[in-house]
């Protein structure tokens, strides 16, 4: 292919198909699989290159994909979303593209059309014109859900969401946005199962498992199943500080406190000014480990340490955070105070929030 070919517009081929049956009759795997070898060839490669963030080396393989697969949905959102970060020249080839492509019995070319209706004021009726005429195409459904999301209508979107996960349950992007829908709105165990589902469409998301991790963790008590779902981070990620601290969590609540000390420690080792390890350490050390006033004189000037440092550091403020600088560790550090004296002069350091010897 010669270079600057991709400029041009697509052409209306069918290749994976002669023709579709009505819209009711298509099945939704019609959608998402690439029948043609040459277009799933192409279709292959081109995923590839977005995997690897280049989005201009795609682009004339997802051309061919297009050219042999026009119902190709995937293939479709690819070529829109990679044209739009590209922007110029393009860009426009692309929106001349959509603009020009005929009308036919399959849903695709509304649909597509639809997706780049710039505002969601009139987004939303496009999509719900093609829906009016094919109910059962899920990406319209799964659109409509993103259009609402964009606009902060959250119950509306996992509505739309759910509709395109029961007229197509292999889509996975409607189950996915969903799962993070329902936490965000507290209905953790129904995004539970929408991220099970999902992960067992996209076993290699490493972000989608992640966001699990910390649902099974924080907002479920799961930790059994956020173990499992660390085990398969680690041999991935296991080196991010997400990662990491998610750990950490996990082995505090299940029920090794000491153990969650040494992972923060690690952590602190590699990144001294992790705020959440820090406070994490604090907790630990002054609600935790105590079991007695002895043991408070042993572990709160740990936890002082660590409350300190907690307040030097320097991150976005979020409503927890601004909780705890501003209110939750100042009277911590004040109960401290009243029990074992004012803090020493020196500046705490990482050596001061060390393990103690002993249970």
């Amino acid at each position: 292919m010669r270079p600057g070919a991709w400029l041009l517009p697509l052409l209306p081929l069918a290749g994976c198909v002669s023709g579709p049956p009505p819209a009711a009759a298509v099945e939704p795997e019609h959608y998402r699989t690439a029948r043609d070898p040459e277009g799933a060839a192409a279709w292959q490669r081109a995923q590839q290159a977005l995997a690897r963030g280049d989005r201009a080396a795609a682009l004339p393989d997802l051309r061919i994909a297009l050219e042999r697969c026009p119902d190709l949905a995937p293939a479709h959102v690819a070529y829109q979303d990679a044209a739009q970060a590209l922007g110029g020249e393009v860009l426009a080839a692309m929106r001349e593209h959509y603009r020009s492509l005929p009308d036919r019995a399959s849903p695709v070319p509304a649909w597509c059309r639809a997706r780049l209706v710039p505002t969601p004021y009139a987004r939303e009726p496009a999509l719900r014109a093609v829906l009016a005429r094919h109910p059962s195409f899920a990406w319209a459904h799964w659109s409509l859900g993103r259009s609402h999301r964009s606009e902060g209508r959250v119950l509306l979107a996992i509505d739309a969401f759910q509709a395109a996960c029961a007229r197509d349950p292999r889509l996975a992007a409607a189950r996915y946005e969903r799962a993070l829908l329902l936490t965000e709105v507290g209905r953790y165990e129904e995004a539970a199962l929408d991220f099970d589902a999902y992960l067992a469409l996209e076993p290699h998301d490493d972000d989608a498992r992640l966001a699990y991790t910390q649902l099974a963790i924080y907002r479920l008590g799961r930790i059994d199943r956020a173990v499992r779902l660390l085990d398969e981070l680690e041999r991935t990620r296991g080196g991010d500080v997400a990662v990491r601290l998610d750990r950490a969590a996990a082995t505090w609540l299940g029920g090794d406190p000491r153990g969650a000390v040494a992972r923060y420690l690690g952590v602190l080792a590699d990144r001294p000014g992790e705020a959440r390890a820090l406070l994490n350490l604090g907790l630990l050390y002054y609600e935790v480990l105590p079991k007695s006033t002895a043991d408070r004189a042993i572990h709160w000037p740990r936890a002082r340490a660590a409350f300190q440092l907690f307040l030097q550091t320097v991150v976005p403020p979020d409503g927890h955070d601004q909780f705890e600088r501003t209110l939750a560790v100042p009277f911590r550090l004040g109960v401290i105070a009243e029990a074992l004296g004012p803090a020493p002069g020196t500046a705490p350091t990482l050596a001061d929030l060390r393990l103690p010897e002993g249970p």
